[in-house]
């Protein structure tokens, strides 16, 4: 052996074995703790493993956020660490709940309770009306315009003695997600269709939210009073929507009914209650109270209050309830007609008060054992929301960084290759010493594409936006008033809804709305004091109060409307073609160019613009210096007349070119 040999064989060996030393891999079967959410990067630090080696785990999983610095939430962060035989574990957070009772199988033992009946149909097909009429009151007078602005709970005792619990929906179409809340609330949906008037949107959505909910239905078909009207025709509207009534054969009742002179209304309770005693409905009355918030305002004196319906149990003054993300210990409640009670058995419709916070419309209402254990819970849910909002804010974070990845990579590979060219220019192999803009990435639009980006962007920009504030008095109102401005036309101009609330208009909402240009408080059954109506005067922010919803998108279409420019209607008032061109001397030897034309139809005015086109191509609009017949001013040449004009800016009139006189109207624009 060759002297040497020996060592040389055994460094080449070292170096050999530093080459294929085995990667350190996680201790199999460890458990590994993962937050909410976690960086690529710190999940590589949490199972100490190289980046480049969890990236490429990662592409093999068909995961597309392959930089150290995307966000990863915790069961994306598990699928990874499953491939390092690793154990994942994600940190349940339960914490204190509430959650309703089983319901038994056997309800026999339990007492019979009053059906909850909702009534619903089209705006003014008399559906407060009825309500009115069966509880001998007036509810329609303290309806705004006759029209049922949110959901009204009415318990009524008919001549028999039996109870039912009516809730009364609005009919207009901004109120959709509040009939949906009605029909799953309900034990029996009363249909009222207006026999003049037929099945409208609102009823079709009506009879698709009764079908969701699989509430059975009845039928009352109202203002059968009406002179010439044709119930008959009413069952074969509705069977073309799914309603096969009795009458065609079907299992849906259908009463006649006239709401204004109470025709026909006892025969609807009555079939109401038979159907109730059909569904034999039952409720347990010795568990802890279930309900649903029906409704939510901030009264004046009273705080926080919330309209409920018991469910199940019995709700009495002093027991805590817990909504949402906000508890209430019951202060006091009241019925439908303000008398106070001290307990409310299942189907009742109360209003209670003492809520730390407004309770949202829809929400279930659980009863807690003690203020502890309904803070507990407040706090659980305020949590999981706030969890819920971040992992939904994940997506649009990694694609910030994403973008901001690309174009790093792509300044570096840019950089590179202008490098490169730079050696090249230096050894003699390139003429040109090279410039960075030469590399420019499509990662890195060039000029052309940044002006076109710009101007897209500035085509954006022209589109105004009108930042709103949402007050109203109940919780239902304001989220329907907010969802129909947001469905109004938006190409022209832009509604922002930047707050809601519900309560008076406070100096707060004046100065969120002045926050943009011409900001806007729509109030909705609420007022505003004088002090913040003269902040509003002071910062330029329009307060707009409406008791009506139809109203309130009229007058806010209108005030869109108005923050428009007016649309410019361009006519041709008429023509003339240049027939020679000369340039005559003026004052101070300077000359100037003038087209001798002959009005060809109808009139050339000096007052009206001038568009000149060259074999169809426009090359000027602008308006005329001077326009004269032999030597003379003129106002207007017209039909056959000869003439010499000159514009102001343009000297290369042509002969042949066309001069058309323009003439521009403004019309009132549209959001459309």
């Amino acid at each position: 052996m060759p002297v040497g040999s020996g060592d040389v064989g055994k460094g080449f060996g070292e170096e050999n074995k530093k080459k294929k030393r085995k990667l350190k891999l996680p201790k199999k079967g460890l458990e590994v703790t993962l937050p909410l959410t976690i960086t690529v990067d710190g999940l590589a630090k949490l199972l100490d493993v190289p980046n480049d080696h969890l990236l490429r785990k990662m592409q093999r999983l068909g995961m597309d956020k392959l930089a150290s610095n995307f966000i990863l939430s915790n069961e994306e962060a598990a699928d990874i660490a499953l491939e390092y035989d690793v154990v994942p574990i994600i940190p349940e957070n339960k914490g204190p709940e509430l959650y309703p009772q089983p319901i038994p199988e056997d309800m026999s033992a339990h007492p019979i309770r009053p059906p909850v009946v909702t009534i619903m149909g089209h705006v003014d097909h008399g559906k407060t009306t009825l309500l009115d009429t069966l509880r001998c009151s007036s509810i329609t007078a303290s309806e705004a315009g006759g029209i049922t602005q949110h959901i009204g709970a009415f318990s009524v005792e008919l001549k028999g003695g039996q109870n039912i619990t009516f809730l009364d929906t609005p009919g207009h179409a901004a109120f959709s997600a509040m009939r949906a809340r009605g029909a799953n609330a309900t034990d029996i949906v009363v249909l009222v269709v207006a026999a003049d008037d037929g099945v409208m949107p609102q009823t079709k959505e009506a009879i698709q939210h009764a079908l969701d909910a699989d509430a059975p239905i009845i039928v009352a078909i109202n203002k059968c009073d009406k002179p010439g009207v044709d119930p008959s025709a009413i069952h074969e509207e509705l069977l073309k929507h799914g309603i096969q009534t009795e009458e065609l054969g079907g299992d849906i009742q259908a009463v006649e009914i006239s709401a204004l002179k109470g025709t026909g209304v006892e025969s609807l309770a009555e079939s109401i209650v038979t159907l109730a005693e059909v569904l034999d409905l039952r409720a347990e009355t010795d568990i802890l109270a279930h309900a649903t918030v029906i409704e939510s305002q901030l009264e004046k004196g009273r705080g926080n209050v919330a309209s409920v319906l018991v469910k199940r149990g019995v709700l009495k003054t002093g027991d805590v309830v817990v909504a949402g993300t906000t508890w209430c210990k019951v202060r006091s409640m009241t019925d439908d007609r303000g008398k106070a009670v001290s307990s409310a058995g299942p189907a009742c419709a109360v209003r209670i008060m003492g809520w730390k916070d407004i309770p949202r419309a829809g929400d279930m209402v659980l009863q807690a054992e003690s203020e502890q254990k309904a803070k507990d819970v407040v706090g659980n849910r305020t949590e999981k929301r706030s969890n819920k909002a971040r992992l939904a804010a994940l997506e649009a974070m990694n694609e910030d960084r994403r973008e901001l990845n690309n174009r790093s990579e792509g300044s570096r590979e840019a950089e590179l290759a202008f490098r490169k060219a730079a050696i090249a220019y230096k050894k003699g192999l390139r003429k040109k010493y090279p410039t960075r803009g030469e590399f420019m990435l499509s990662s890195e639009p060039d000029e052309d594409a940044k002006s076109e980006d710009a101007s897209k962007e500035d085509a954006v920009a022209v589109v105004p936006v009108v930042p709103v504030v949402i007050k109203g008095d109940v919780s239902g109102t304001v989220e329907a008033v907010s969802s129909a401005l947001k469905q109004l036309p938006s190409k022209k101009i832009k509604i922002s809804v930047i707050g809601v609330g519900v309560g008076p208009v406070t100096e707060s909402d004046v100065i969120m709305a002045s926050t943009g240009a011409q900001g806007v408080v729509i109030a909705f059954n609420v007022k505003a004091d004088k002090k913040t109506l003269s902040i509003a005067k002071r910062e330029g922010v329009d307060v707009m109060g409406f008791r009506i919803i139809y109203k309130l998108l009229e007058e806010v279409e209108k005030m869109l409307v108005s923050r428009l420019p007016p649309v410019l209607v361009e006519a041709i008032q008429g023509e003339a073609v240049v027939q020679q061109t000369f340039d005559i001397t003026m004052r101070g030897n300077s000359t100037t160019a003038v087209a001798g034309c002959r009005t060809t139809t109808g009139s050339i005015s000096r007052a009206d613009k001038v568009r000149v086109l060259r074999s169809g191509t426009e090359v000027f609009v602008g308006a005329i210096s001077a326009l004269k017949n032999n030597k003379h001013d003129i106002a207007e040449a017209t039909k056959g007349q000869e003439f010499g004009m000159s514009f102001d800016g343009f000297e290369d009139a042509r002969v042949g070119d066309i001069i058309q006189s323009l003439r521009y109207s403004e019309i009132k624009p549209t959001l459309e």
